[in-house]
């Protein structure tokens, strides 16, 4: 009796732990997150891409993601991973934890949810509202191509030089900090133009560098210039003074 009695106490236990283990992973071993607080601004006809994270326990099978947009036009799904499609515009990377919008457009401002769900049903979601931006935001070059971050977005901007009309690269020019910085050493062009474009739209500045200060010696060759000109003129003044004072004596 006491062999049939232990015999059945291990199994007891076998159980209880066989049931822990498929039940542990229901608690709290499953979330999604965005992976930036707050709302986000895009442009009409901009790329929007909404960056979310699944955190899981490494027995946790996550079989759905999906995505939804609300506003005040209705509630729509846009995707499910892996699975379907719903809008042409739509992709989804990273096993359906990031999706890319391309050509925003007025009715796809709102309210976004991303849903995940494991093997065991459990279920979690996190929402991030896109908003709608008004006007890009303003560059300004003084050697530096800054640019106004006034509204929260989900790239950071691409900036492009031209010099002279001519677009440079890193080939034909030192720029650095991501291409804000436009060294200008050794350049010989005076009208700059710095474009910066993100998915908050396109600012264009421009800054022209007058022709006298793309050399340091500039302001002393027309210091120089303006002297001789002075001494020819002084010259040219005393030769007429003493042709006069001549002609004048030949007359008496």
């Amino acid at each position: 009796m006491n062999q049939l009695a232990q015999m059945w106490i291990a199994i007891f236990f076998s159980s209880v732990n066989t049931l822990q283990t498929y039940s542990s992973p229901m608690t709290n071993d499953l979330a999604v997150s965005f992976l930036t607080t707050g709302s986000l601004y895009v442009a009409l006809g901009q790329t929007l891409v909404l960056e979310a994270t699944v955190d899981k326990s490494p027995d946790v099978n996550v079989v759905l993601v999906t995505w939804e947009r609300n506003n005040p036009t209705g509630s729509l799904r846009l995707a499910e991973y892996p699975g379907r499609i719903f809008n042409p515009r739509v992709t989804l990377e990273r096993e359906g934890e990031w999706i890319r919008l391309s050509d925003v457009q007025e009715s796809d401002y709102g309210n976004y949810t991303v849903s995940v769900t494991d093997s065991y049903g459990t279920q979690k979601h996190d929402m991030k509202i896109v908003l709608k931006a008004e006007k890009p935001p303003e560059a300004s070059v003084v050697l530096l191509c800054d640019v106004s971050r006034e509204e929260a977005q989900w790239d950071s901007p691409v900036f492009t030089w031209l010099v002279d009309g001519v677009e440079l690269t890193n080939q034909t020019a030192n720029m650095s900090d991501g291409g804000s910085k436009l060294h200008l050493q050794g350049m010989k062009g005076h009208n700059y133009t710095c474009i910066s474009n993100s998915s908050l739209g396109t600012s264009v500045s421009h800054f022209i560098i007058p022709e006298c200060t793309e050399c340091p010696s500039c302001s002393n060759d027309v210091a120089i210039a303006m002297t001789i000109e002075a001494m020819i003129v002084l010259v040219i003044s005393v030769l007429s003074c003493y042709v006069l004072m001549k002609q004048k004596k030949l007359s008496f």
